[in-house]
């Protein structure tokens, strides 16, 4: 059985005005058409909604009951259609970034995001940089800001960031002795920054915790049991960031590429993009902005 909302309308004015003609004038209707639809509904219903007298009509007990349900679907219904026209509709952007990255940048670009942007939600996606472009060439995301070892074609924006090494407080490394490091997999550019510096310096090392992870990584220099990299000012807080020690080697700066849809890319992502840049430009941890 599917009823019509304007049948259900029409019945709940009748019940409530108590005849057909004022039920009428309420719904800016004839007479007629009013009679016609109650009578489409008692159809519908199988049974009769209301009892005729000779000035005024009288509910049923099925009608009684029909009453009470039918404000109740009016009412979802009205809320429904009030939700759905008041809200404008919502441009979605997705952005990808490392989980180091998303931590230090995201919590002030979303903050400007609400002022600038009020209308536009954001997808984030965290992931290793390489997973990250590629998933910007399948356009499965929008934007991404990753580290990787060649300017790919999609890089829209190079920064160079500095990197520090991030330690546990209570983390003492041996004069002289091996530096445990917590990576990611191999071709992870930070990885690779740490090994050249060590190996340049001519200090030995070896990989004691690997993860694909940053919680991964987090957990290992948390223990104090391994020492990695990040980009500079972008620690936690409860860590220690060095530049360079007589125990820890300089760290060349690594590239960081925002990466886009180039033509492709909507009004929108490309005010996204704009806010991005604006942020990186002020940050600590990144400096030397390169367009292409």
């Amino acid at each position: 059985m599917d009823i019509e909302v304007r049948l259900l309308r029409s019945f709940v004015a009748i019940y409530e005005r108590g005849s057909l003609s004022r039920a009428a004038e309420r719904l800016a209707c004839t007479q007629a058409a009013m009679s016609m639809r109650l009578k489409m509904l008692e159809t519908e219903i199988g049974a009769p909604l209301f009892i005729r007298h000779h000035h005024r009509i009288e509910p049923t007990s099925k009608g009684s009951e029909l009453y009470a349900k039918a404000l109740s679907v009016l009412a979802a219904y009205d809320e429904m259609l009030s939700s759905t026209y008041s809200q404008h509709p919502r441009t979605k952007i997705r952005i990808g970034m490392p989980d180091d990255y998303a931590l230090a940048f995201l919590p002030r670009l979303i903050a400007t995001m609400r002022d600038r942007m009020p209308e536009t939600e954001i997808e984030i996606i965290c992931d290793l940089s390489a997973k990250l472009a590629a998933a910007l060439q399948r356009q499965e995301i929008d934007v991404a800001l990753v580290t990787l070892a060649a300017s790919p074609p999609s890089a829209r924006h190079r920064f160079q960031a500095r990197l520090n090494w991030v330690l546990s407080p209570d983390f003492r490394a041996e004069p002289g002795g091996t530096i445990p490091l917590a990576a990611y997999p191999e071709g992870c550019v930070f990885r690779r920054a740490m090994i050249s510096a060590l190996e340049n310096s001519q200090r030995s090392w070896r990989v004691a915790v690997q993860s694909s992870s940053h919680p991964g990584i987090l957990a290992a220099v948390r223990a104090g049991v391994a020492v990695t990299s990040m980009a500079a000012g972008t620690a936690p807080t409860e860590l220690v960031e060095v530049s360079g020690n007589d125990q820890l080697p300089d760290l060349e700066p690594v590239p960081l590429y925002l990466l886009g849809q180039g033509d492709k890319a909507s009004t929108a992502i490309r005010q996204f993009e704009d806010l991005i840049l604006a942020e990186l430009e002020t940050d600590n941890a990144a400096a030397s902005l390169e367009p292409f």
